[in-house]
This record gives C-alpha cells, structure tokens and sequence, in this order.
C-alpha cells in the first residue's frame, strides 16, 4: 500500500497543477518550511511509535514469562491439593475403621461389663454369707467340726479352695475393669488424634484451594494485562500505517510546492501570459443534490446534513475528539470538507469505514477524519475537491446507532488527538 501511495504522489507530482487545486496562490518560503517541520514531526512520531511497539513486544514477552512461572506454580500447587486430598481420603477411610474397632469394643465391654456385674452378684452373695455366719469364724467353725483328722484336712481344702477362688474372683474383676479402662482410652485417644490430623488437613487443602484462586486471580490480571499491551501495539501499528501514509502526502504536496514555486519563478523571470489547465477527477458538488450539503465560503465546510447530536470536549470520563452528526435519512452523503488528499481509507476497529484527508490551507496543514461510514467512495492517493461526496453515513466500528463521527486536527493525526480541535470554531452548523 505504501509503494502504491508513493507511486500516485509521484505521479501527481508529474501533473502538479492538475494534482494540487486547493494549493492556489503563490508559494512562500515559509510555506515549504512548514511543510517540511509537518513531515519532521511525523517521522519523530514515528520513530516514537516504534519504540513504544518495541517495548510493548518486550512487555508481551515479560507478561508471559511469568505467566510460564506462575502456570509451574499452580501446578505444583494443584498436584498439593491432589496429594493432600488423598491423604484426607485415606485417613477419613482410617477413622471409619477405627469407629468399627470402637463399635467391637463396645460389645466387648458389654460383655466384660457383663461379667463383672455377675462378679459383683456372687462377691455380694459371698460378703452376704460372710456377715451372716461372723465373717472368718465360721471357718473355724468349719475346721473345729472335723470329726477326724483326715476329716479336718478335707476340710482345710475345702477353705483354701473356697478363699483361693473368691481370691481369684476379685483378680478378674480387677483385671477387666482394667482392661475396659485402658481400650477405652486407647481407642478414644486414637479417634481424637485422627480427628485433629483430618481437620488439619482440610484446613491445608482449603489453604491450598484459596492460594490457587489467587493465583488463578493473578493469571487472569497478567493476561488481561497481555491482551491490553497487544491491543495497545495494534493501535500503535495502526497510527504508524496512518502516519506513514500521512507523510508520503505531505512529502508529495512538499514536492508539488517546489515545483509550483519553480514554476513561479520561471513564469515571473520570462513575464510569460499565466496559462492553466484543470484535469482534476470528476467530482459531485453540493449544490446539484439532494441531501448534499451545500458549498459555503470559508475555509472548511459542514460534511453531512443533520444536526449535532454529541460536541467536542469530555463526554463522561473520555475526550470526544471530534463532533456526531446524527443521520436523519435512509441514505445521507459525506462529503469532504475542504479540498485535500486522501491519504488513508479503510475499515478500522475503532472508527469503523474512515476516511482520513489532508489538507494545506494558508500554508497551515489540516487533518480532517469521517468515521463509522457505510460505505467509501474515495481512496488512498485521490485529490478530493470541497463538497465532492466521499461516502455515505453509517454505523460501522465502536458505533452506538447510524452517524457522522467528524474531527479536525490543526496539524497531523496522532493516536493521541493532540491536534484535534473543536471543529464548530471552523464551520457554521
């Protein structure tokens, strides 16, 4: 597209007189040198639009490395909380277990519980008998009843039986209410431990979950940060695509001024009769149709018919760089505001179909802007006439229903609408 623009200025500067009719009048010094500090501004912006793409790419490549470092994080993180889930599995299946040995246990204690109530029956019965008969005598009385000797050993067998079991009686009762104390508080200490280590590592898995949603937080900030850094470098190569074809017109209408000043000169050195010819592209003025605006004097003129529905200056929280003009007809025609060259025409996210044109009236250059277009009638390297139609209104791009989106800049177009100017201080609406 470059070299196209190129070769058409080239081409106009061939027919200079038929290229440039809006550079009428005589041609100063002054002029040309503003031209040129025009066309040294733009290559400065340029160069400047190249390092911020450079240092966005570097922004791009930063954002995604910590995106690869934080990815590694969450991972470690996420294969945390499958260990530690598992290990939550595995002691809940532990506990379940241990609430089945309890439940065993239980039944054991029942019976020992059991046995030692029939224990504590015959001990009763034993201390019962023991009362009635006057406790140890009544085994004397036994003893003393010997009618023989051996008679009086039998009966001291008897006794140490009788004394050895009741003996051995008291042995187990002790023996199981010991060992119903000591499962009880094995197993109850057992069931508290893996309480406490299952609730500790549900609060590390919880811990765990809410480091990996901050993460998950902050990977969605980083690439929302990269998807902004990218949209930030296309608008930056879309500025530069603009500002290249911006300097290429201004570097073709410095030309046509060189050679118109030659062309001055020569004429005045050899008083030569002033000859023109005028072969400009065909155009459609504003007078002739219907819905054209008209031509009016001045510098600049109105480019659509309808009434403004939004000015220039802040509009909420945003700078609104240029004024709406709203469509009040099924097909209402865009004209160009002042004669120019069209240095850029095409489909922009943003803007929609746009045309951008160039212009240098009283040696001061002016940049004029028509988004949001439905359609586009003239193209990149056209010379275009006051009044001539360039398009129809539309609602294409960033646009909120059918209409003229207009700005003028004193000077070139920057991303930035440093140049933009209030274009109801220029043209009677």
């Amino acid at each position: 597209m470059k070299q196209k623009v190129l070769s058409l200025a080239a081409a106009a500067v061939i027919g200079a007189s038929s290229f440039s009719p809006y550079l009428v009048g005589a041609v100063s010094n002054q002029e040309i040198q503003q031209k040129r500090n025009a066309i040294n501004n733009i290559q400065s912006k340029q160069s400047s639009i190249q390092n911020q793409m450079s240092q966005a790419d570097q922004d791009i490549t930063r954002l995604q490395s910590q995106q690869e470092k934080l990815a590694a994080e969450i991972k470690k993180l996420d294969m945390a909380v499958s260990e530690t889930s598992g290990k939550i599995r595995d002691l809940s299946a532990t506990i379940e277990d241990t609430k089945q040995d309890i439940q065993v246990l239980q039944r054991e204690i029942a019976e020992v519980k059991e046995r030692i109530e029939k224990r504590n029956e015959l001990l009763k019965e034993r201390v019962r008998s023991l009362q009635q008969s006057g406790g140890l005598v009544s085994y004397l009385d036994v003893l003393l009843g010997a009618q023989s000797f051996g008679d009086f050993i039998d009966r001291i067998s008897a006794v140490t039986t009788i004394f050895e079991a009741d003996k051995q009686i008291i042995a187990e009762q002790e023996a199981d209410k010991k060992l119903k104390e000591d499962k009880e508080n094995e197993l109850t200490t057992k069931l508290a431990s893996l309480q406490s280590d299952l609730q500790q590592l549900q609060q590390l898995k919880q811990q765990l979950s809410q480091q990996i949603k901050e993460k998950d937080q902050l990977m969605a900030q980083l690439e929302k940060q990269e998807q902004d850094v990218h949209e930030k470098k296309l608008a930056l190569a879309e500025e530069q695509e603009v500002l290249k074809k911006q300097e290429a017109a201004m570097k073709a209408q410095l030309q046509q001024l060189l050679i118109q000043q030659q062309q001055q000169a020569a004429k005045a050195k050899a008083t030569a009769s002033k000859t023109s010819s005028s072969s400009g592209p065909s155009y459609v003025s504003g007078g002739g149709s219907a819905g054209v605006p008209a031509v009016t004097s001045g510098a600049f003129m109105r480019p659509a018919n309808g009434p403004v529905t939004s000015g220039f200056g802040m509009r909420g929280s945003e700078f609104h760089a240029g004024i709406d003009i709203g469509k009040r007809a099924a097909e209402v025609p865009v004209v160009a505001a002042a004669d120019g060259y069209v240095f850029r025409s095409y489909y922009s996210q943003s803007y929609g179909n746009v045309i951008f044109i160039t212009h240098v009236i009283n040696g001061q250059v002016y940049t004029t802007v028509y988004a949001h277009l439905e359609s586009r009638l003239a193209h990149e390297g056209q010379t275009v006439k006051k009044g001539q139609i360039i398009g129809y209104m539309g609602n294409t791009g960033w646009s909120e229903g059918a209409h003229l989106h207009f700005e003028l800049h004193r000077g070139p177009w920057n991303a930035a609408k440093s140049n933009a100017v209030n274009p109801l201080n220029y043209i009677n609406f």
